[in-house]
């Protein structure tokens, strides 16, 4: 799926203007489709002008239509580290 299908498909999709626009700028982000996004929700938040808990609703909501994939990273230390969010 190309990167116009895919716009094309978040634009049908039934999911928030702001969830569009996490989306759209966390593609951006990352170059396209085939890529990985190292962030934070706080630090996203911030970027995009969103307060967190409107991020992270957001960004659940991305997950569950399959759209992305959150996945959690901690240190060797068990230090909590920016989110991986990629996309599928």
């Amino acid at each position: 799926m190309n990167d116009l299908t895919r716009y094309k498909l978040l634009a049908e999709a039934k999911v928030p203007p702001a969830a569009k626009l996490l989306y759209s700028y966390l593609m951006n982000r990352a170059g396209g489709r085939h890529g990985c996004v190292l962030l934070s929700g706080k630090k996203l938040a911030l970027e995009v002008g969103l307060s967190p808990s409107t991020v992270r609703r957001n960004l659940h909501r991305l997950q569950l239509i399959g759209l992305i994939r959150i996945t959690a990273r901690y240190s060797e230390e068990g230090i909590r580290l920016a989110n991986q969010i990629t996309f599928r």
